[in-house]
């Protein structure tokens, strides 16, 4: 099979129509001729990533976050261009040299319905009663529970060290948010959580401003990280590829995991 027959099964899956404007999705490194000998899914292709990718012999990286961190002028400081940011050369040095291929799914794959990032989080944190949806946002009633039960089950659910709780612990919550990903990076998201009944949401990676606007409006907040909120989503992905693949192609879902230690 070759990288493009895989690229258009990965989009019958994810179809590029559920793509946001601007948001790049299908292949973005590497030949479409390249014939494929494993599959590698991934939230994002760090190089701890690409280095498992590449010991196991997967040369087909799909991912779900771009493979290259973009410039974009600011401000506040200066930037360096895209093709210079040592990061980016450092994962283009190894994709080069192994001849791996990258393909994304973003936004045509989060809002996928039962299938993608928001409702396969969803599955795994238990919620399973929904109350409201639009294209990635999900409200549902989870009956009665104070909001550090509902985090520790958070917690436990998505195999967590720690989550990050703003709040009143105490708190009954009979109605939780759902804003996976980096939803919650931008304050505005808790307006159609909090329209739609919400009095806890839980969210993907929140900048401090977004903990406050909850707290402020009497809402708790559970913060997982980006990657943890939107793991299930690629693991889900894996599982369809595996069943769609040929036995004899293999296909690994490689955690990016968090890069940081907690002191």
């Amino acid at each position: 099979m070759t990288a493009a027959e895989l690229e258009a099964l990965i989009l019958d899956i994810a179809p590029r129509t559920g793509e946001l404007p601007g948001d790049t999705n299908g292949l973005v490194y590497g030949s479409g001729a390249t014939q494929v000998t494993g599959v590698a899914v991934t939230w994002t292709p760090s190089l701890a990533v690409l280095s498992q990718a590449v010991a196991a012999g997967l040369n087909f990286i799909l991912t779900h976050e771009s493979p290259f961190f973009m410039a974009t002028q600011h401000a506040w400081f200066e930037v360096t261009p895209t093709d210079e940011k040592p990061a980016n050369l450092a994962r283009r040095a190894i994709l080069g040299r192994f001849g791996l291929v990258v393909c994304r799914c973003h936004s045509n794959w989060d809002g996928v319905r039962t299938e993608g990032v928001v409702d396969s989080t969803a599955r795994t944190l238990g919620l399973f009663v929904e109350t409201h949806s639009s294209r990635f946002m999900r409200v549902y009633e989870i009956g009665e529970r104070c909001l550090s039960e509902l985090a520790l089950d958070v917690r436990t659910r998505l195999g967590l060290r720690v989550v990050r709780v703003a709040g009143d612990l105490a708190a009954i919550v009979t109605r939780v948010g759902l804003a996976v990903g980096g939803l919650a990076q931008n304050w505005n998201y808790l307006d159609e959580l909090l329209a739609n009944g919400a009095q806890a949401v839980i969210v993907g990676e929140a900048m401090d401003y977004s903990v406050r606007i909850a707290v402020d409006s009497g809402v708790g907040l559970i913060e997982t990280s980006h990657v943890a909120s939107e793991n299930p989503g690629m693991r889900n992905f894996a599982r369809l590829l595996r069943k769609a693949l040929p036995d004899e192609l293999p296909v690994t879902f490689l955690d990016a995991g968090h890069p940081w230690t907690y002191l």
